[in-house]
């Protein structure tokens, strides 16, 4: 029993081995005493296929390191400091790992960046699956924070395709979808809102009231006020004017039938009646367009009312001149009866 724990011993000595070097302390497991090195912690054989597998710490001034090798390479490094930060990376790239920074008021954390606010990336992505950003208090996005113009906010989808960005505070989308309403607080006030239910789209009143549209330049080009729009010009599109009333096919209709449908329609021909208009509102277009009809129409019959008063003048001049004629005649016949009257009470005198 004695040979037997003996052998045991001796079998453990041969591949365990404690050694205190100065103030470096080393444990290793060797399977066959070929190690040689200073790493704190050696492990050759057994783990991983026999792969050899080193741990050292060390601290030097106010940093303390930790290295993980593989094989005699470093695989991996933490780092930590004094004054609390720690930087972790792996051996791909040791100036773009994951650090965490800390002091008397918070940590922070900086990935591939020595971070300067609590969670600081660089030249890299945050990608969460199934998952959401929630924040107890406002949620702030603050880009161009160094002031180089770019102070935009892109949205984009799976092809890396824009669908909407914000820039200098302005939203630009192909396509906008609010399920309540737009509103603004600040500049000039108001809200707008759609119902889809009724496609109804409204739009809230600005200051005193007023809702004002401005062009490209900031210029007022027209503003609703209490219920009246008002502005400069307004140009409709339409499908055909009146011009065909001067066509000579044209029938335009006498007078007197218009004297008959106004006596009992009580409205010119062609144009909505007043309770129509008022059922369905005013086609500002409809009633333009006949307006002008009726203009014309009336100017055509002006044109024929001038070419009979024409004629009835040219028949007047001719009854006139036939008067003075007439006129002069009986002139000449009393003067001839006052002489024949002369004559004859001189002879009977």
């Amino acid at each position: 029993m004695k040979k037997t724990i003996f052998l045991l011993g001796a079998l453990l000595l041969a591949s365990f081995n404690l050694k205190a070097q100065g103030s470096t302390h080393i444990i290793y497991f060797d399977k066959d005493g070929s190690h040689q090195g200073s790493e704190g912690l050696f492990i050759n054989g057994g783990v991983g296929g026999g792969t050899i597998t080193t741990f050292r710490s060390f601290t030097t001034g106010n940093i303390s390191e930790v290295n993980f090798k593989a094989n005699r390479e470093l695989r991996a490094k933490g780092r930590f400091y004094a004054d609390g930060d720690a930087f972790f990376a792996r051996a791909a790239n040791f100036n773009s790992g994951l650090s965490a920074s800390g002091n008397s008021t918070f940590s922070r954390i900086g990935i591939g960046v020595t971070p300067q606010q609590a969670i600081h990336v660089k030249n890299q992505n945050v990608r969460v699956d199934n998952g959401e950003y929630q924040s107890w208090g406002a949620l702030i996005f603050h880009p161009d924070v160094d002031n180089t113009g770019d102070d935009i906010i892109s949205f984009r989808n799976s092809a890396n395709g824009e669908m909407a960005k914000i820039h200098d505070g302005v939203l630009t989308t192909n396509r906008g979808v609010f399920n309540n309403s737009i509103s603004a607080t600040e500049g000039n006030l108001g809200s707008v809102s759609y119902t889809q239910s009724t496609g109804r789209l409204s739009l809230g009143h600005g200051i005193n009231g007023k809702i004002t549209f401005l062009n490209g330049s900031n210029n007022e080009m027209a503003f609703l006020q209490n219920g009246v729009l008002t502005l400069d010009r307004v140009v409709l599109n339409v499908g055909s004017f009146p011009d065909y009333v001067f066509s000579k096919n044209y029938e335009l209709m006498p007078l007197k039938e218009v004297a008959a449908y106004i006596q009992e329609n009580k409205h010119l021909p062609n144009m909505p009646s007043e309770a129509e208009v008022i059922a369905k509102g005013m086609d500002i277009k409809q009633i333009n367009t006949v307006l002008v009809e009726k203009v014309e129409e009336l100017t055509l019959h002006t044109i024929s009312q001038e070419e009979k008063i024409d004629t009835l003048l040219n028949e007047l001049k001719v009854v006139e001149k036939k008067s003075k004629e007439t006129e002069k005649k009986m002139q000449a016949l009393l003067e001839r009866l006052s002489k024949i009257e002369q004559q004859y009470n001189s002879t009977k005198n």
